[in-house]
């Protein structure tokens, strides 16, 4: 009897794990907020990169919705639909990488490692440029 319960306990446990359940998923939530979240630039690894303006109001910023869309708009026109807009996807690749892909609607793709992300930072670095790390912070509630 020992040995029967033995041996259905082994065969559950080994059914349970396959190669598919082994993969990390990775939060979706804290890209989009589980609605929409806005994501600003600000540091790269280029001091030339002129996505990251002196003034505040002019850095690049992305809006991730919960629909797989977004926009890419400068600070200043947060709200309004300048900017560019597309879909995105986020992959997860065999060698651990989280690749996301922005697919504008003129046709133009770019793709990003996730290097990390948390509720509040993110940090994305260019697939074809690897020298360039972009560092993004979401935007924070007032104080009161």
């Amino acid at each position: 009897m020992k040995n029967v319960v033995f041996i259905i306990s082994l065969l559950l446990l080994s059914s349970c794990i396959n190669e598919n359940t082994l993969h990390s998923s990775f939060p979706i939530q804290l890209l989009h907020g589980n609605s929409a979240k806005v994501w600003v630039l600000t540091k790269s690894s280029d001091p030339n990169d002129r996505n990251v303006a002196a003034m505040n109001n002019y850095r690049k910023s992305f809006i991730f919705y919960s629909n797989k869309r977004f926009r890419d708009q400068e600070l200043i026109h947060l709200g309004s639909n300048e900017g560019f807009k597309g879909k995105y996807t986020v992959n997860n690749y065999p060698n651990n990488d989280i690749v996301l892909n922005l697919n504008y609607s003129d046709g133009s793709v770019y793709y990003f490692r996730i290097n990390t992300i948390g509720n509040q930072t993110m940090t994305l670095q260019d697939i074809n440029h690897e020298e360039i790390i972009w560092e993004f912070t979401s935007l924070k509630p007032p104080k009161i």
